[in-house]
């Protein structure tokens, strides 16, 4: 299987997002690009088996989850957390500024049961592994029937966390933002980190 490493250019027209409270209206950040503008699927890092080197791979998290089978066809995927297995969710919203911000960034509405399984349970899967988004992208962390989460870095350098603590920050926003709708309840939103990215839950073309 070839791992294929995909080359993302620099948005340079997009400026860096400045949460600092009291300060002038921020500055666009790459999340206020239309979902169909997301520039890159996101990397991850880990060792598909046990003992062996360590690998970098690109796509949605359900992608990766395929090509970490190829690797290796006995890879177990993480079982989704309980409120004893699972990382602290004080130690989660430490990494995160106040709470999310409901229906402000671009884009559609996208369907809470199918962010719940399996957009949300795919990033569960790949556990305590690192995931990350390439400088000045919003990397399209997993998707499925055009309900997404993201993961937007306004930093000028890659940025890297925790799978499954995207996947906490996703489940936190759909919480929040989910509201009922003729069919099924959707949600949209978006919650900022202190160091330049922020997780993005909405509607987008998978």
């Amino acid at each position: 299987m070839k791992v294929s490493m995909i080359l993302i250019s620099a948005l340079s027209s997009i400026a860096l997002y400045n949460p600092v409270s009291g300060s002038p209206a921020p500055i666009p950040g790459v999340a206020d690009l239309a979902p169909e503008s997301v520039a890159a699927p996101m990397f991850w890092i880990g060792t598909p088996t046990p003992g062996g080197p360590e690998v970098r791979l690109n796509g949605t998290a359900q992608e990766i989850v395929e090509q970490i089978k190829e690797i290796n066809p006995d890879w177990e995927e993480a079982p989704v957390p309980t409120a004893t297995t699972g990382e602290s969710p004080t130690n989660v919203k430490r990494y995160f500024q106040n709470r999310p911000t409901c229906g402000l960034v671009v884009g559609d509405w996208a369907v809470v049961p199918y962010l719940r399984d399996p957009v949300i349970s795919y990033l569960y899967a790949l556990g305590a592994t690192t995931c990350g988004a390439y400088a000045r992208t919003c990397s399209r962390v997993s998707c499925h029937w055009s309900a997404a989460v993201e993961l937007c870095n306004d930093r000028t350098t890659e940025v890297q966390m925790r799978c499954d603590r995207i996947a906490h920050a996703a489940n936190e926003i759909t919480n929040d933002c989910a509201k009922p709708a003729p069919v099924h309840w959707v949600a949209k939103g978006q919650w900022f980190d202190t160091t330049g990215y922020n997780v993005v839950v909405r509607k987008s073309n998978c």
